[in-house]
């Protein structure tokens, strides 16, 4: 969900959110090709009701209306667009409150990298139009097997009538969030497979759906789905999960094509979030012997709180709520199990080795991270080192004359995603409190306004409407971004 002020990225979401009344609105979108291979965007943009105006109709009651305009962009080329009026529900009485209305569209795209602009403007505010931006790659590779996105669901049901809900037979009604609150019992999906004809001919493969923890690549056993399926030109896979007992944390919703050998053909995963305080989690610790183990060798309790406190960074949320909820009352032997637990669920062949590798590069953020008041693993730019480690190009730029000092880290893949990019910035260096204020990562903070804090240093946003970003001696944030050296 990507806002105008500072926000989480929850994957494939945009928001935007204005001044008009508090307008609130969202933007969710996946990614479908065609038989014919003509890839397209499906854009579903949610209306808070309860966050515009209303205009009163001749016959008594009452309409909200937002003009909208969406500019696809690959550079600085218009590659696709749209601009029309979406009204709301009619309304008897604008006191009562009013319900979000969705609009869905579709729009033809070619294969490649593009940028996403919308701009809305409440139609019964005096209030300037708002703006905000995305980015988003289409790649489907001519009669290769490739997933389309996953689009999550609120409902699905059977249907025979066309309609912009409607695909392959079902009517697709979408959940337009990535977080599922304590009252939401069931994540539904769909998502389309493509080519597996082309590359298989007639050999049936096994399609795989499974809820994994964002931070580890560990399936959970009571979440995953097998099913046998021939080879078609496009496969459908609409499937449910019941996570009435899942516990609150972060998530991946992954499907697989893998052969008759378990050979990984493709794959396709979204992110999501759990809030679901009612399920505690068992870890399970009380089976576990730590004798002759490595975790025997850790001299005493001061240092090894120490060490549990250095693996919050790459620690899932249950884990995470265990450790602190566990250091100041477990006994010595039940930390000692939990440790020797995180890293067994890490590395079950070789616990010490990874353990070993993960304190070394702990050192190295310690040393290279450290701010006045923080050790080196608790800065934003240490936990990102020792969740993704090393970047691949660090871009120093810290005496441009009109911005602060800010960093801009690049990923060349960080797993199955590529070219992902990290920026950081500070008031001062003397204090090396760098922040992250923008990243492109699923999971990630997210601000596509990121340069307006790096220049306000010298410049105040507030006083421009849309917040352009000035082109003043020196300034090169956006194209450092675009291309880090």
């Amino acid at each position: 969900m990507k806002k105008l002020t500072s926000y989480i990225f929850v994957f494939v979401m945009l928001s935007v959110t204005g001044n008009s009344q508090n307008m609130k609105a969202y933007l969710s979108y996946s990614i479908f090709n065609t038989p014919t291979d003509e890839p397209y965007i499906e854009t579903y943009l949610t209306i808070d009701g309860n966050s515009i105006g209303y205009q009163r109709l001749d016959d008594g009651n009452y309409q909200g209306s937002i003009n909208v305009q969406m500019l696809f962009k690959i550079g600085d080329s218009i590659v696709n667009y749209a601009k029309y009026e979406l009204s709301g529900p009619i309304l008897k009485d604008t006191l009562a409150r009013k319900g979000n209305f969705i609009d869905v569209q579709r729009h033809s795209l070619p294969n490649g990298e593009y940028n996403v602009e919308i701009t809305l403007e409440d139609k019964n505010s005096d209030q300037t139009e708002k703006s905000s931006f995305g980015e988003f790659t289409i790649d489907f590779p001519k009669d290769n097997m490739t997933f389309s996105d996953i689009e999550l669901l609120s409902s699905y049901k059977e249907t025979n009538e066309a309609g912009l809900l409607e695909k392959n037979g079902y009517e697709l009604t979408p959940y337009i969030f990535n977080y599922y609150p304590q009252s939401e019992s069931k994540l539904s999906f769909y998502v389309e497979l493509y080519n597996s004809n082309t590359e298989l001919g007639d050999d049936a493969f096994l399609l795989t759906s499974y809820i994994r923890p964002f931070e580890t690549d560990i399936k959970l056993d009571l979440y995953i789905h097998h099913k046998r399926v021939n080879p078609e030109q496009v496969v459908v896979i609409l499937s449910s999960f019941d996570i009435s007992e899942l516990p609150s944390g972060n998530y991946l919703l992954v499907v697989e094509a893998r052969s008759r050998t378990n050979k990984l053909l493709t794959s396709k995963e979204i992110y999501f979030q759990r809030y679901n305080p009612s399920v505690k989690s068992d870890l399970n610790l009380m089976a576990l012997n730590t004798t002759n183990t490595f975790v025997e060798k850790i001299g005493n309790r001061d240092t090894l709180e120490q060490y549990i406190k250095y693996i919050s960074p790459i620690s899932t949320d249950i884990e995470r709520a265990y450790a602190d909820n566990q250091l100041e009352t477990a006994t010595e032997e039940e930390l000692r199990r939990y440790f020797l637990y995180f890293w067994v669920e890490r590395d079950k062949l070789h616990p010490e080795t990874a353990w070993d590798d993960y304190l070394l590069r702990v050192k190295q953020a310690n040393k290279n991270f450290k701010s006045v008041s923080l050790e080196g693993y608790q800065t934003d730019r240490g936990r990102v080192y020792l969740q993704y480690g090393q970047p691949n190009v660090i871009s120093e730029q810290y005496f441009e004359p009109a911005a602060y000092p800010y960093e801009i880290w690049h990923y060349y893949q960080l797993g199955d995603q590529r070219d992902k990019k990290f920026v950081y910035y500070t008031h001062d260096l003397v204090t090396n409190d760098f922040q992250l204020i923008h990243s492109n990562a699923v999971g990630e903070l997210s601000n596509y306004r990121w340069e307006t804090i790096i220049y306000r240093r010298t410049w105040d946003p507030n006083s421009i409407d849309d917040a352009i970003i000035p082109s003043t001696w020196g300034s090169k944030a956006t194209q450092t971004y675009k291309q880090p050296w």
